[in-house]
């Protein structure tokens, strides 16, 4: 007797494809044998989960089932289980890829290339350009990738996978997977290519100018797609990872806001001071000190900071004020000191103050 699918896995018959595949990662976990080790009960209900969303989640079998009360490929009732589907593709996708051979495993794309570049603070805040050199696998262009002349794999007919009946806890299954002979390619190699030693690849010297960015930060990728190695099915990915500081001449980056820290005197704080200063990297700037100022106080300039690669609100300038106590003093200076603190009623007290003032 079949079983009901829509029932196994708790669902409406009009459910859609992303509530079937929640409903099946639920029940599956629920009654995965990993974590019902001896359960025999759990395992057959484990089993009948599997049949169902192999069905379910398949269009043409859903359609079939829903019409005719079965699926092709499945023998009701007959105590064993065949499906001409791939067990792999189900587990890797909800379960980190637990069985082998789903549909990821059967392209052969080329691997990819990473590339560690270190700029400085000042290009990734305006934004640069650099050349980029490197090496890759290309396809041969003598044999066309194919390492050399080929002919049908006669194993697989020359689709590159084949069906493999096996046992499992869930009973017999064919299992799709990569054929041994020919490594899942559908061909074999009758005479080797003697430009690529039957690799199929040949190593290219690549030159290339990149645009950098302003706002990059670090530890921060740009994938250039398709310009890695390069393999049957296409080729992989360059990504250029950077290594920017967050300190540079004084100027620090936090987040897209800018900090510059400003030494002043104590007069300069005391009475207000406009003044134009250079900040590192940035350049001149004028500024305006209010009288009293403390220290730590900050001055923020509205935008003048990083703009983040995806264009978000740019950042501040911050500009925040220390305030420097001289350790001499002239003569001058010293009596314009004794006088003020006079005038805070203060005591002089002789001796150390003219050690500290050099006088």
């Amino acid at each position: 007797m079949k079983y009901e699918y829509y029932e196994i896995l708790e669902i409406e018959r009009n459910a859609t494809d992303g509530e079937i595949k929640k409903a099946y990662r639920k029940k599956a976990m629920e009654f995965h044998p990993d974590r019902n080790p001896g359960n025999s009960e759990a395992e057959a209900k484990f089993k009948k989960i599997n049949e169902a969303y192999s069905v379910l989640s398949d269009p043409q079998k859903k359609a079939n089932y829903d019409q005719f009360g079965s699926a092709e490929g499945f023998g009701g009732g007959s105590g064993g289980f065949a499906a001409d589907f791939d067990m792999g593709d189900i587990f890797s996708q909800f379960f980190g890829g637990g069985f082998s051979g789903g549909r990821a495993s059967r392209m052969d794309l080329g691997e990819d290339i990473e590339i560690r570049m270190s700029i400085s603070l000042e290009d990734a805040i305006k934004g640069t350009n650099r050349k980029v050199e490197y090496k890759k696998r290309s396809t041969c262009t003598a044999c066309s990738g194919d390492g050399g002349e080929t002919e049908t794999c006669t194993a697989c007919s020359g689709n590159g996978r084949v069906k493999k009946q096996i046992r499992t806890m869930l009973g017999i299954m064919e299992q799709v997977v990569a054929c041994d002979a020919c490594a899942g390619k559908g061909k074999l190699i009758k005479k080797a290519c003697k430009m690529c030693d039957a690799t199929g690849t040949t190593e290219e010297s690549i030159s290339k100018k990149i645009d950098i960015p302003k706002g990059i930060e670090d530890g921060m990728s740009i994938k250039f797609r398709d310009e890695g190695h390069s393999g049957k099915d296409g080729d992989g990915d360059l990504y250029i990872t950077f290594s920017v500081p967050n300190k540079e001449g004084g100027l620090e980056r936090k987040g897209s806001h800018l900090w510059y820290t400003l030494s002043i005197s104590p007069a300069e704080a005391t009475l207000g001071v406009e003044k134009e200063i250079t900040i590192p990297i940035l350049g001149k700037k004028k500024i305006k000190i209010n009288h009293g100022s403390q220290q730590d106080t900050e001055i923020r300039f509205k935008g003048e900071g990083i703009t983040p690669v995806d264009h978000r609100s740019t950042g501040d300038l911050i500009v925040k004020i220390n305030i420097t106590i001289p350790k001499k003093l002239s003569a001058e200076q010293k009596k314009l000191y004794e006088a003020i603190l006079e005038s805070e009623g203060g005591e002089l007290k002789k001796g150390w103050l003219e050690e500290w003032f050099g006088g």
